[in-house]
């Protein structure tokens, strides 16, 4: 049923026995007889009648057996000699979920469904292991039950976690997590598959148009495609229910049609139409859970009670990942909305975020923060959480992070710390501390600051908020120098690390341009490159051999095109002769907040087309700067290039003016390169005799659209 792949190293008991008492209802009684001290193990059902008992015990003993050395010899289903006795009963009436009770040469498993026992079981093996060296668990992450007296419930009734690691459904059983992406009907904003080809009914009236970006909930059509669906994959649900997610594609747009506006909705509100369906599916399909999304245009529940098989998943997407979260005006509006929706709806479950989803491959210290959420939501009267993180893109740390997550699920009053290191001493004996010391120092930094995590932010944003570029630097020189000493799985595991954060190092390089942790040194207006970037685009270069580490972000934003982007445009820009190099032009527009710092204008590094993280200067108002002439004087040729990206409202400028001691000199129009994504503005100058430059850069015409610029470039 659950074969282990997953390379874990062994834990001592005493670590795992330590988290006995971390789970509700627990109590401690002495150990007895060791099982290294028997002559091997009996597994036997708590009754031969009942058909779970006998199929989770002769899993139990096939599994154990597989791991035991001497196979039958030591582990048997028949009693017998000194034997340790491994009792297994399924009780659907358990007030708990699980409960392990020790004898004196023996334990007892029993839990409430057969979901519980295989945690359970190997929750089992694992501490087995610990005492017992026949056992084999290496593979096993640690465990958080040990062979003490121990029962208790989970937090959460439904536990999804979206990581790299908890893709694996052998690792999902292990760890007690939800695969949202087999486990239910329909999930999150996949309406659209069921209702795609289906009559023009089925989509949103907006503005007197039909608009295939959204639905209309109230069309007989929508309906009858849903129903029908259900009906012909998953039947009535009275053998096995499922849940199945209802809710608005990820669109604020909302349907306006004369039965959605009956129903109650409004300009800003979808939820009456979104609940009335759902209330209809509900009654359709008593066996079956639906479950909208508190998000965007269902933000809000509705005024009346929703049918007891009817739910709500609340995004915490306005929630700040912050340490004062609940108690700032956006955490205390948040728990307002999760307690309306508890008012009404059957069952309320969570919808939050694990990543910093502009950037995969830098670190994203969230464990602590989410070990708040998650007591929180718990003491809220939470039924289910869903953690949003990559996907099946890779991440740094995900190995300890799905372990952590996982953990604290079941039960977040543990210490996300405690767990970390717990992990990576287990599984990177040779690394572990150093790879522990980073992530624990990264927590704090994100504890500490007063700035909340991003979920969509660059490497100036995580600088800013938690990553201390020189903390930085030093690990990643000494995972370098670690990495040739280390063995097998976790020499593999850390060559995969190394790769990924060298796009980290090559961030900061490019963030600090000529400072102590930049790319290059100013050699009399040039800029010159440092010689260990070919060393770090080299390491970057072997992330083709990780198939999973192939996209940045999940915009698809590839790794192929950023290093195409260094040796392409970064590196051959870094030798222009700037005359303006170094000099920082003086602010006369009014900036953008996180945008003050005109440095990065003539800092001479060339932004990325990649996105506007990549480098480039911000701007809502037209843009200008101005400076002293000094050397620039001596120019005889001025260019500066901005970024084309109408999704994100960043528009070329619609000219480029250059002001000598306040007076118009010339203009120039910004052209297009080869792709459209960058436009230039340049041409010849002659600033002979000016004592003040001034730079502007005006807007064109359109509602919210902003410039981001490069660099300012005056060369002799």
């Amino acid at each position: 049923m659950c074969s282990c792949i997953s390379r874990f190293k062994r834990l001592a008991f005493v670590a795992s026995a330590a988290l006995c008492c971390s789970f509700e209802g627990v109590g401690c009684a002495p150990a007895g007889v060791s099982p290294a001290a028997c002559d091997g193990y009996v597994v036997l059902p708590s009754d031969d009648l009942s058909r779970e008992d006998l199929r989770w015990s002769e899993y139990l003993c096939d599994h154990l057996r597989r791991r035991a050395d001497g196979g039958e010899r030591t582990v048997r289903r028949e009693g017998g000699g000194k034997l340790f006795t491994l009792t297994v009963a399924v009780d659907t009436l358990l007030r708990a979920d699980f409960s392990v009770e020790r004898g004196r040469r023996g334990v007892r498993l029993t839990a409430r469904d057969g979901r519980r026992m295989l945690w359970l079981q190997y929750q089992l093996m694992k501490s087995l292991a610990d005492e017992d060296p026949r056992i084999e668990a290496s593979d096993l992450p640690p465990a958080t039950v040990g062979l003490r007296d121990t029962s208790g419930r989970f937090a959460f009734g439904f536990r999804g976690l979206y990581t790299p690691a908890a893709h694996d459904a052998d690792r999902a059983g292990i760890l007690a997590s939800d695969d949202v992406e087999t486990g239910w009907g329909l999930w999150g904003h996949q309406l659209g598959r069921v209702l795609a080809g289906g009559p023009e009914e089925v989509y949103a009236l907006v503005d007197g148009e039909r608009y295939d970006g959204q639905f209309c909930f109230s069309s007989e059509e929508t309906y009858s495609c849903i129903e029908a669906y259900i009906a012909d994959n998953f039947g009535e649900g009275d053998t096995a229910s499922l849940r199945f997610v209802i809710a608005p594609a990820d669109d604020d747009a909302i349907c306006g049609c004369a039965a959605c506006s009956a129903a109650g909705n409004t300009a800003k509100s979808a939820t009456p139409a979104v609940v009335g369906l759902l209330t209809r599916l509900a009654g359709r399909f008593p066996h079956h859970k639906f479950f909208t999304l508190g998000y965007l245009s269902t933000l809000e529940p509705p005024p009346v009670a929703m049918p007891a098989n009817a739910g709500v998943i609340v995004s915490a997407m306005d929630l700040p990942f912050a340490a004062d979260a609940f108690r700032s005006p956006r955490g205390k509006k948040f728990a307002g909305r999760l307690d309306r929706w508890r008012n009404v709806a059957g069952e309320v479950y969570v919808w939050d975020y694990i990543q910093n989803f502009d950037d995969y491959l830098t670190p994203f210290p969230v464990l602590e923060r989410m070990a708040e959420r998650l007591r929180f939501y718990r003491d809220r009267g939470v039924g289910g959480v869903f953690l949003n993180g990559s996907g099946c893109d890779y991440v740094p740390f995900d190995d300890m992070r799905t372990y952590v997550l996982s953990a604290l699920m079941l039960d977040p009053g543990q210490s996300p710390e405690a767990l970390m290191r717990r992990y990576f001493a287990e599984n990177y004996p040779r690394s572990g501390e150093l790879l522990a010391g980073f992530c624990a120092d990264a927590e704090r930094r994100a504890g500490a600051s007063k700035r909340p995590l991003s979920l969509y932010g660059g490497i100036r944003s995580a600088e800013a908020e938690w990553l201390d570029a020189g903390a930085f630097v030093r690990f990643y020189e000494a995972l370098e120098k670690v990495l040739p000493t280390t063995k097998e799985a976790e020499r593999r595991n850390l060559h995969r690390l190394l790769t990924a954060l060298s796009y980290t190092r090559l961030e900061i390089a490019r963030n600090h341009g000529a400072d102590s942790y930049g790319f290059a040194v100013n050699k009399g207006g040039r800029l010159r490159v440092n010689p260990s970037v070919e060393g770090w685009l080299a390491a970057l270069d072997a992330y083709a051999d990780f198939p999973e580490m192939a996209l940045i972000n999940e915009s698809g934003l590839r790794l192929s095109d950023y290093l195409t982007q260094w040796r392409g445009r970064l590196l051959p820009g870094a030798g222009v002769h700037n005359l303006l190099l170094g000099v920082k032009p003086e602010t006369v527009s009014k900036p953008d907040e996180e945008y003050k710092d005109t440095g990065m204008l003539t800092d001479g590094v060339r932004g990325l087309p990649l996105g506007y993280h990549y480098g480039w200067h911000i701007s809502s108002e037209d843009l200008e700067v101005a400076f002293p002439a000094g050397n620039a004087a001596h120019a005889r040729r001025f260019e500066m290039s901005f970024l084309e990206l109408p999704r994100h409202r960043l528009r070329a400028p619609r000219a480029v003016e250059i002001y000598k001691d306040g007076a118009l000199y010339r203009s120039f129009v910004p052209v297009p390169d080869a792709e459209g994504r960058v436009f230039t503005a340049s041409g010849p100058v002659d600033l002979t005799g000016a004592k003040r430059i001034s730079v502007r850069a005006v807007r064109p015409d359109g509602r919210r659209v902003q410039l981001a610029a490069d660099e300012i470039c005056l060369i002799p």
